[in-house]
């Protein structure tokens, strides 16, 4: 038998195992001396023991000292030297450290080297030695005897010790004891006698949770490293949860890494004989988005326009004025970055995010255009007319004819106010303005053309003391207020009825002309105001029979209300001559109620008594 396994109270000896290996020094990192790992607990600088015990088998009574002299280079290998003494006179120092497997080998004894094939005095792997187990707690190794969780009671009624390692100590080949190092206790113990002369510290456990630190969803699988010394692993379960136990007091560097994360890294100090909880939040790996958003048809930015990432409401921003937005940290990846405004469609496009980029995704949005549709009618017959021409805004792109139902539908019409503009072949031409809000249709119901055989002669006047005489009132509801209006009592009427920001018209029938003829028309209106400075604004209009504005007349109370009129009737006066090159389409006649935001009486009416249409000569005109 080899020296070695004659030492007495040697206490590693039976547990050996000769593996066959070739190492040097990159088998080793720069914690194989590490003290503070709970592997050598029971080895540090000022430890020293005395076991004495006598062979029951020979009854010689013999004794081992073991002292802990430090920590030296052994061939570039950092390690533990150990001094041994016992009865029998022998003295000699033995060397063990730590290797990256977690084996604690032997590396040498008095001037005995076994560098070229190490035993291992602690084995990292149970195939190593059968005598001896590991579990694998959170990552962190850790020995236990093969046959109990625990070290029993012994002879001394002491005991049990959890998480404990035991060393067997003979001598001449017969067993005089166990050796118990309790690392979380900090202390050894021969038989149930304490034989530290240094009492350790307690170890500490750390524990916590891994999250995200943005949604704060617990995060499994990820492995965390604890450096200061050996370094210790552990890995977060399914809920998140990790802990790594038997940590010696001191500082330690944290550190954990997992895709898609960034980086984290934190110093820990710590404490006594206790369990310190350290929860992680780890900061997803993230770039930026952002653009312009724009009108495709005329490039103008578009302000407040919505703005959100993969349909989450939570996301959802506004474009600034320069129709400018920005998403700050986004995680890396694929996002659907959606837009839409209320007067915009909806518009999405893919953004590939990468770490620490800005993503740019520029959009050019359509309008949601809306329509306009209605039917058009003879104002006497109430037929439809077949064949009428409809556009807007004069554009001739518009236009559209009507069918034997006399229907039509303007599409894709841009939101806002619109001159609606039909006529057909023998029905004068005929104007309405219109607004149509964003993705609306707009039906504007029966529209009625007025036959041109139905034109009243030339000089046609008109006193209403049988109604309307065929004036027809008109006004814009849902653009201006509409005024309140009448048609009894001899006179036309209109009054704000208490609106402040109104308009509406009394328009006539088509009347005949002469083109290059001077006509003069005579309106005579009343109020039922005594003062005329509160008399709402009126105007005196003549039309031609494309729905153009002639002649016009304006009578306000500005002043001291000298044009407006009153309980006494007052006569107007506008003369027109239709140009030579003018068409037999006929003209019209309005009297229109104008009162935006001024301050006259929104309760007052003022009334069309008669219209009078004479031809005259230029120089005869009063």
């Amino acid at each position: 038998m080899s020296k070695y396994w004659k030492i007495p109270g040697l206490i590693i000896f039976t547990l050996m195992i000769f593996i066959p290996c070739y190492p040097d020094a990159s088998d080793f990192a720069s914690w194989s001396a590490d003290l503070t790992h709970p592997y050598f607990s029971a080895w540090h600088p000022g430890f020293s023991s005395r076991l004495t015990g006598t062979n029951p088998d020979t009854g010689q009574y013999g004794w081992s000292q073991y002292a802990v002299t430090g920590t030296t280079i052994l061939e570039e290998i950092n390690c533990l030297s150990v001094s041994c003494t016992n009865s029998t006179g022998q003295n000699y120092l033995f060397y063990i450290a730590q290797d990256t497997k977690g084996n604690i080998r032997y590396l040498k004894e008095g001037d005995t080297s076994f560098l070229d094939t190490l035993p291992i005095f602690f084995p990292a792997n149970t195939s190593n030695n059968v005598s001896w187990t590991i579990t694998y707690l959170m990552g962190q190794l850790r020995f236990q005897i093969i046959s109990h969780n625990t070290y029993q009671k012994n002879t001394y009624k002491l005991g049990p010790y959890d998480n404990s390692l035991f060393m067997r100590h003979f001598w001449d080949e017969a067993l005089m004891g166990q050796i118990v190092t309790a690392p979380r206790l900090g202390y050894v113990q021969y038989d149930g006698q304490d034989i530290s002369t240094i009492q350790e510290a307690a170890l500490c456990t750390l524990e916590g949770v891994v999250m995200d630190a943005w949604s704060h969803i617990l995060l499994s699988d990820t492995p965390i490293l604890l450096e200061g010394g050996a370094p210790r692993h552990a890995t977060s379960g399914t809920d998140g949860f990790y802990r790594i136990i038997d940590i010696p007091q001191s500082i330690y560097s944290l550190t954990v890494q997992k895709a898609q994360y960034r980086d984290y890294k934190s110093d820990i100090t710590t404490p006594l004989s206790t369990t310190l909880v350290f929860n992680i939040e780890l900061i997803p790996l993230s770039g930026s988005i952002s653009g312009t958003i724009t009108d495709i048809q005329t490039g103008s930015p578009i302000a407040g326009a919505n703005i959100q990432l993969d349909g989450d409401d939570a996301t959802r921003i506004q474009t600034d004025a320069a129709g400018f937005y920005r998403f700050p940290n986004v995680r890396i990846g694929s996002h659907q970055v959606q837009t839409w405004s209320a007067i915009y469609k909806f518009a999405e496009k893919t953004a590939d995010v990468t770490t620490d980029n800005e993503t740019v995704i520029n959009f050019q949005l359509e309008q949601l255009n809306g329509a306009i549709r209605g039917i058009l009618k003879n104002s006497l017959s109430g037929v439809p007319v077949e064949g009428a021409i409809v556009q807007i805004d004069g554009l001739d792109a518009t236009r559209v004819t009507t069918p034997v139902d006399g229907s039509f539908m303007l599409e894709n019409v841009v939101p806002g106010y619109h001159d609606v503009q039909t006529w057909a072949l023998g029905y004068f031409f005929l104007q309405i303005r219109v607004k149509v809000e964003p993705n609306q249709t707009l039906d504007m119901g029966n529209v009625h053309l007025v036959p041109s055989s139905s034109m009243l002669p030339e000089g046609t006047s008109f006193y209403f003391d049988d109604g309307a005489g065929g004036w027809n009132f008109k006004s814009f509801p849902g653009i201006l207020g509409v005024p309140q209006s009448t048609s009894s009592n001899g006179h036309l009427g209109l009054s704000p009825g208490g609106n402040t920001n109104c308009f509406g018209y009394w328009e006539s029938p088509f009347i005949a002309f002469t083109p290059g003829k001077t006509y003069r028309m005579r309106f005579t209106l009343t109020s039922n105001l005594e003062n005329p400075q509160r008399v709402p604004n009126a105007r005196l209009r003549i039309n031609s029979g494309n729905n153009q504005i002639i002649s016009l007349l304006a009578v306000d109370s500005r002043g001291d209300g000298e044009s407006s009129p009153t309980t006494t009737p007052k006569t107007y006066d506008v003369i027109f001559t239709p140009p030579v090159s003018s068409s037999g389409d006929g003209f019209t006649i309005s009297f229109d109620l104008v009162n935006i935001g001024t301050e006259d009486d929104p309760t007052a009416w003022i009334y069309l008594e008669s219209v009078e249409t004479e031809a005259v000569n230029i120089t005869k005109a009063q």
